[in-house]
């Protein structure tokens, strides 16, 4: 007797064809999500980094805040220091890896949620015309700003959301901010480093 030749049937065509497309929509569900989890991992990182250079170039600048009271006139009585509760200013030296000098520092929420700093230059001349505002943190829903220190009378207060002796610098910093991303805003307390019991200097 001859052999049957042997055969696929065309309905175990149609299951294999089935099957394959499976598993290919598998595979490529798969690599969909492994992407969507490195961009989501790539996003965290990224506004990780973002809060910790933010907390680090605030610690420095504002720990080194300096008695200094710099105006855009001889006759203009400046403040040594500005706290409210959404925006701060102060002067103090900028650091070397970013060019050095004295420079008055105003930190303020700005539109589009925005937590940027705008920068004066303090010169023998005076107060120079102000840099380009630069952007420290994105996606900021809120920030609070709170102070304390020491009364022109010698008695410490408690955390002030408004600082009442614009001639006298704090002793502590607070920020705390409502951030919208992946990465919470850690509570954040900066002491300022100088004897602060000493009057103010013009510039």
């Amino acid at each position: 007797m001859k052999r049957r030749a042997q055969g696929f049937t065309l309905l175990e065509v149609l299951i294999v064809l089935s099957l394959l497309g499976v598993l290919l929509t598998l595979i490529a569900g798969a690599i969909s999500g492994g992407n969507r989890a490195l961009a989501k991992a790539e996003r965290y990182s990224a506004a990780l980094d973002e809060v910790r250079s933010t907390q680090n170039f605030l610690r420095h600048a504002i720990g080194q805040s300096l008695p200094l009271a710099a105006g855009t006139s001889p006759s203009e009585q400046a403040p040594v220091f500005i706290g409210e509760p959404h925006s701060m200013t102060f002067h103090a030296p900028l650091a070397s890896t970013l060019g050095g000098g004295l420079y008055r520092y105003s930190l303020a929420l700005a539109q589009g949620q925005r937590l940027q700093v705008s920068l004066q230059r303090l010169s023998d001349q005076g107060l120079q015309p102000a840099l380009e505002p630069q952007v420290l943190l994105h996606q900021v829903q809120d920030v609070q700003f709170s102070y304390r220190g020491v009364s022109p009378q010698g008695v410490a207060t408690d955390w002030l959301d408004h600082w009442p002796w614009p001639g006298r610098l704090p002793l502590n910093v607070r920020i705390d901010a409502l951030l919208r991303g992946p990465v919470p805003w850690p509570l954040q307390s900066i002491d300022l480093r100088l004897d602060l019991s000493s009057e103010a200097h013009a510039l």
